[in-house]
């Protein structure tokens, strides 16, 4: 039995229990007789993987959002989360198999741990569910926060590989309860990292104009953040210019500054991430550009307001956004 790693290999097609619009990641076949329950892809999204155990003072100092050190990413993801069609197939043999497949094609290790005692306690609830709420609508089978104690099995492994000239960083998480009375749980990862082609969307001193002047407010298209951060991306500088000089052009005017976000993960968390953000367009225009502070009011309602459905990727990427709200 054995994984191929390169797409000119592969010869799995669909199966018939597999979740609608659902396929193999062309790079790594699954492992035979496993359907896919959950399936997500994005051009382009953020995503991170583990480089070493989780520790009690992450939960000292993030709470329920502590992680292990990751190291994060942009890029291409596919996300496929596949279950065993029978309590026959063992969480080790999974898990024995992927690794194999992985040294065979010069995979680099980054991370491989099992259950709690190697990995850190509750290290699959926090990576898979709790430290990472984009991942809590998409991994439902797997019952992440129960991943832990002796009741249950599980093997995570991170790493990195180039294959035909792409660069790929791989995770995989497979879990079974320890009995083996259910069927096995895998989650792999494949993903691609790449620089976003930030230069599609963008802002003039018209369109904001226009914007104000007929909505009372305008969408600050070209405005970027780090991931999962308040921190503004250098490309967002262009933008940001443009913005200063309409509030130069137009004194008498103040604003809320206001930070969106999707609905993925708490309501709580998104609107202090949307706030923080809004807080940090604030602070450039006022630091680096000279708008007095009292003309912008920091405001962030998470995801309240959504411009589009947050059913799929392109709606929820227009949701996260920041906007200028004409105040007085």
């Amino acid at each position: 039995m054995s994984f191929f790693i390169n797409s000119s290999f592969l010869t799995v097609g669909a199966f018939a229990k597999d979740a609608h619009g659902s396929q193999d990641h062309p790079l790594i076949s699954r492992y035979p007789d496993t359907s896919i329950v959950s399936y997500h892809t994005s051009d382009f999204e953020e995503f991170m993987i583990a480089k070493g155990p989780i520790t009690n003072e992450s939960f000292e100092s993030q709470g329920n959002s502590a992680l292990p050190p990751v190291i994060k990413y942009e890029g291409k993801t596919t996300s496929i989360n596949y279950k065993g069609n029978n309590t026959k197939i063992s969480a080790l043999a999974v898990y024995r198999n992927y690794e194999k497949a992985f040294a065979k094609h010069n995979f680099k290790t980054i991370f491989k741990c099992k259950n709690d005692d190697e990995c850190g306690a509750w290290f699959a609830k926090q990576v898979y569910w709790y430290g990472d709420p984009k991942r809590q609508g998409r991994y439902r089978y797997l019952d992440a926060p129960n991943l832990h104690g002796k009741r249950q099995v599980y093997y995570y492994w991170s790493g990195t590989a180039k294959v035909q000239g792409k660069n790929y960083v791989v995770s995989l998480l497979v879990a079974q309860n320890a009995a083996a009375t259910r069927p096995v749980k895998i989650i792999l990862d494949v993903n691609s990292p790449e620089k976003l082609n930030e230069d599609k969307i963008g802002i003039n001193l018209d369109s904001m104009k226009d914007d104000i002047q007929n909505t009372g407010k305008v969408v600050l298209d070209g405005i970027f953040f780090d991931f999962d951060k308040a921190s503004l991306k250098p490309t967002s500088n262009k933008t940001l210019a443009i913005i200063a000089g309409y509030l130069k052009k137009h004194k008498s005017k103040n604003f809320f500054v206001v930070g969106h976000t999707d609905n993925k993960g708490a309501i709580t968390y998104n609107r202090t991430l949307s706030t923080e953000r809004a807080r940090t367009v604030v602070r450039h225009l006022v630091e680096k550009h000279g708008i007095k502070p009292s003309r912008l009011q920091p405001f962030g309602v998470g995801p309240v307001s959504p411009l589009s459905s947050n059913l799929h990727e392109e709606g929820r990427s227009k949701n996260r956004r920041v906007e200028l709200v004409l105040n007085k």
